[in-house]
């Protein structure tokens, strides 16, 4: 009877499928996206192949750049399929880079093939291209030790205490196209001779980039967005220079609607830090004097900032989910909130303490 069980249980083994993986060495590993405006077609999409190799030193990072221009990206990448000896495997991928000529408008449209791909992983960084994707992609800095890895590392934790490093993930991009009250982001990648440079972020509404930010006011919007600690603010007063590094940054918002005068949105910032430069000796100045300067300088910094996205009706912050979500007006709440938005005026009020001046006297 065991004889008769053995024989069927070996024979039931023939009717089993076997394993659909394939080998290493038929696979391309793609380990980054990038999408750019083509010139014949709608579309050029680049992927940056990795090639495997037996040392891995820097400088000396082995990759392919394949490109293809379609009307659509799943035709792109199903030529470029038939174009390669392996098969491109997307799960690899870590960035999705947007060229900057295809976020003037319907950006919507140009990114469903993003968060559709069951091949696509959600927590992949995603970012703009400036002047295009392939560019970008095409970038070997001489630090970098595997293909795309200065531009993961550029924007995942190892990198995050930079102040203007603003990381932005495919499933919060996607969460923020949909999210009344709460507009996407996407920092920018620029070209800088053989490597590249992120110290800018580009502001969208639903539909298409309406705003770039400068270095400076990259460095307030990460902190608005991610609260860091360990970050520099540069004062001046007249022959008085100096830098604060502030060690703790916490704030809070109220958005306050009064009848007969215009919203206000009341904004509380507390920093503490201590001097870590400065063109003269602290020691024997007034403390008190010193941080009522800076927290002019800071609170004008932050209003300008929140100032210029208010004027190109933007909000990613999120102001607008923020105040929906403790006001409720039906049908009428988001036409309500873009009313009080745009005549809201901005009172910031910064609470900075200098815990010393870095040096022993």
């Amino acid at each position: 009877m065991r004889r008769r069980i053995g024989v069927l249980f070996v024979l039931l083994l023939f009717g089993l499928s076997g394993c659909g993986f394939k080998d290493i060495d038929k696979r391309f590993f793609v380990v980054a996206i990038g999408i750019d405006q083509g010139k014949e077609k709608q579309y050029k999409v680049s992927l940056k192949l990795a090639i495997p190799r037996h040392r891995i030193e820097p400088g000396h990072a082995a990759f392919q750049i394949i490109s293809q221009e379609a009307d659509t990206i799943s035709e792109a990448l199903e030529l470029m399929n038939s174009n390669v000896d392996k098969e491109l495997d997307l799960g690899h991928s870590k960035i999705f880079i947007i060229g900057r000529n295809l976020a003037n408008d319907e950006l919507l449209t140009k990114t469903d093939w993003i968060f559709r791909g069951s091949d696509v992983q959600r927590i992949e960084y995603m970012a703009l291209a400036n002047p295009s994707a392939e560019e970008i992609l095409e970038a070997s800095p001489r630090s970098e030790r595997v293909p795309a890895d200065s531009l993961i590392l550029s924007f995942g934790h190892e990198k995050i205490g930079s102040s203007l490093a603003v990381t932005e993930y495919l499933y919060d991009f996607y969460n923020r196209m949909f999210e009344l009250g709460k507009d996407p982001f996407l920092p920018v990648i620029s070209k800088k001779g053989k490597s590249f440079e992120v110290n800018q972020v580009a502001l969208f509404n639903k539909k298409e980039l309406k705003m770039v930010t400068q270095p400076g006011q990259t460095e307030l919007f990460s902190q608005l967005v991610r609260k860091p600690s360990n970050f520099v603010v540069s004062v001046k007063k007249d022959h008085l220079r100096y830098s604060l590094l502030i060690q703790s940054f916490t704030y809070r918002y109220q958005i306050q609607t009064p009848k007969q005068q215009s919203p206000i949105l009341q904004m509380d910032i507390k920093v503490r830090g201590r001097i870590q430069e400065a063109n003269q000796a602290l020691f024997d100045k007034n403390w008190g004097e010193i941080e009522r300067v800076a927290e002019k300088n800071i609170e004008n910094r932050y209003k300008n900032l929140l100032e210029s996205m208010q004027k190109h009706q933007i909000d990613p912050i999120g102001f607008g989910l923020h105040y929906m979500a403790r006001n409720h007006y039906g049908k009428k709440e988001w036409e309500l909130w873009q009313e009080i938005y745009s005549k809201m005026k901005f009172n910031i009020t910064v609470d900075l303490e200098i815990e010393s001046t870095g040096i022993i006297k």
